[in-house]
């Protein structure tokens, strides 16, 4: 008897898991697929790199930019082949699946990390990890943030577990996490030590002995890479750099001026009363603090605070139940005034995305986006019109799970309404892809010497170009490529005027410049400077204003 009632159990937690595990895939699919690749986005340079590692093996000496013997450390060459081979097996759709199964492996594991962390509380677990996939799905896109990202979080929830159980086999992927970590994004493999640091601060030595041994064979599993200490060491020569937090957008402070902004640091705030409220071991208090202190100095911790920050609050909130805010199935008729104003409430957010969506996007949704929004539509139809208890559409007995559904809708169609912004902006094949296409159908590729943006020359290099930079910018430092000129100071003097736009074309001899009508300064000077031509000329428009992409040539350069 005992035994059946165990396997029943057990039958039932395994649905459970099933469908929690399938509803959260489905949701990171539908959401991934709506994103488009921006092409000015590391991803073709990572894509790139992996290329040509399977073609001529590593590079020590950077082959992608016109300038001779930059030493290179590529950081990031395991990631590169991950995302050459997706590109390969599938295109662009290739690209778009890898980030959907990354997309899945790290929502999941989050999931399962907040299940744990909670005691098994379904309900918050579920609805913490699809809120926080949501928040975050705008950033996964192919680069190897997101498989460091995957490694990061696996190591806290194995630090986790064995902080818990007290069991030291969660300790034994650590190595095995550094390894993988420090070839596919060496740039973040200190974090493996800067995470581990809050669970130190247990009263069990014989943790911290255990913890402190771990951490030792995860210093010496990073050894096993093709750079050897210069990658173990590439984050201080990159990082806490002036010249690069001035320049670079992601790595300056986070604002609230926009939605990405608002939504991080009301999610601090969040934080900040969730443990401060209730009594929360320490090792959530500095993991989440240190991470949020990080994220306000950087914009691209963000990730990081969302993935590895948010999860003790499946901790502080264990307690939680919908019928602790709606009141028990019994009480219902006391909570009748609440439940009926959170339901009209619910029901005006939904009123005014569907509103949004028809208005601006629906037409530029791709079409599992159009399903999941039509789909969304029926089912508020559904819960709007069913009643089930006396023919009443607002009975309080059904109330409660009107609302629950109403919150789903509403925020599947706030994420569908976020897709919708910006939607130009994210063209597989952009104006600048097109003109390098043109370019190379005229000249060959090893014939052109470009300059284009630091963002798209990664981009340039995807088609055979060698430019003059990329948005690697810390490759184009002293400190990392063995020159003494900073090559990085120099672009920037010129973005800011110090060097003249002849001089700086001069000192290199540019075949080829491409930029566009949004880039006043240089776009009209080259425009009215009769030593460049134009050689190829498109157009599009954005909101309502048209911007024009263009190649100029030097007269004198043929």
């Amino acid at each position: 008897m005992n035994t059946k009632l165990l396997n029943k159990i057990f039958s039932l937690r395994i649905t459970h898991y099933a469908l929690s595990i399938a509803f959260l895939s489905v949701c990171v699919v539908f959401f991934t697929m709506s994103f488009k690749i921006v092409e000015k986005a590391d991803t073709y340079f990572v894509m790139n790199l992996g290329r040509y590692i399977e073609e001529n093996g590593i590079p020590y000496i950077d082959p992608f930019t016109i300038h001779e013997n930059l030493q290179l450390v590529a950081q990031q060459w395991l990631s590169g082949i991950f995302f050459w081979e997706a590109y390969k097996f599938g295109g662009v759709d290739g690209l778009r699946w890898a980030d959907c199964i990354v997309g899945i492996i790290l929502v999941v594991i989050y999931w399962r990390l907040c299940l744990f962390v909670s005691g098994e509380n379904k309900s918050l677990s579920l609805v913490l990890s699809f809120l926080v996939g949501l928040v975050v799905l705008p950033a996964i896109v192919p680069r190897p943030h997101i498989i460091s990202m995957t490694l990061l979080l696996c190591e806290v929830f194995f630090l986790e577990k064995f902080t818990r159980t007290k069991d030291f086999k969660f300790l034994l992927p650590l190595p095995i996490l550094s390894t993988l970590l420090i070839n596919f994004h060496a740039a973040m493999w200190v974090m493996l030590f800067v995470i581990s640091l809050p669970f130190f601060f247990v009263k069990d030595v014989r943790h911290i002995k255990f913890l402190l041994a771990a951490l030792a064979a995860t210093f010496l599993f990073g050894l096993i890479n093709p750079y050897g200490l210069g990658a173990m060491t590439y984050v201080f020569h990159s990082y806490g750099i002036d010249l690069i937090n001035k320049g670079v957008v992601e790595m300056m402070t986070p604002t609230a001026h926009d939605l990405r902004g608002k939504i991080f640091y009301f999610s601090a705030a969040l934080m900040i009363f969730s443990l401060t409220k209730f009594k929360t071991p320490w090792r959530y208090i500095f993991l989440s603090g240190g991470l949020m202190f990080m994220a306000v100095m950087h914009g691209r911790n963000m990730l990081l605070f969302f993935f590895l920050a948010t999860f003790p609050l499946a901790y502080v909130w264990k307690d939680f139940s919908f019928d602790k805010i709606f009141g028990k199935r019994d009480a219902q008729y006391q909570n009748r005034g609440i439940m009926t104003l959170t339901f009209f409430l619910l029901l005006a957010i939904i009123v005014f995305f569907i509103a949004e969506i028809f208005k601006y996007g629906f037409l530029k949704l791709v079409l599992p986006m159009k399903i999941l929004f039509v789909s969304e539509l029926l089912f508020l139809a559904y819960n709007l019109l069913i009643a089930k208890v006396d023919g009443r559409v607002i009975h309080p007995k059904i109330l409660l799970k009107k609302n629950l559904s109403m919150f789903l809708i509403a925020v599947i169609l706030g994420g569908i309404f976020y897709t919708t912004l910006d939607t130009n902006k994210k063209e597989v094949d952009g104006p600048y892809a097109a003109a390098m296409k043109f370019l190379i159908k005229s000249e060959r590729p090893e014939n052109i010497s470009l300059y284009v943006n630091q963002g798209y020359g990664g981009l340039a290099g995807n088609f055979g170009i060698k430019y003059y930079i990329d948005s690697r910018s810390e490759v184009f430092i002293p400190a990392n490529n063995g020159q003494e000129k900073n090559i990085l100071e120099e672009y920037l003097d010129f973005r800011t005027g110090k060097i003249y736009y002849a001089d700086f074309f001069a000192r290199y001899n540019f075949t080829h410049i491409i930029t566009n009508s949004k880039d006043y300064h240089l776009y009209g000077e080259l425009s009215r400077d009769k030593n460049f031509r134009v050689i190829y000329e498109s157009e599009r428009v954005e909101g309502y204003e048209v911007i024009r992409c263009r190649i100029f040539a030097p007269k004198n350069g043929g």
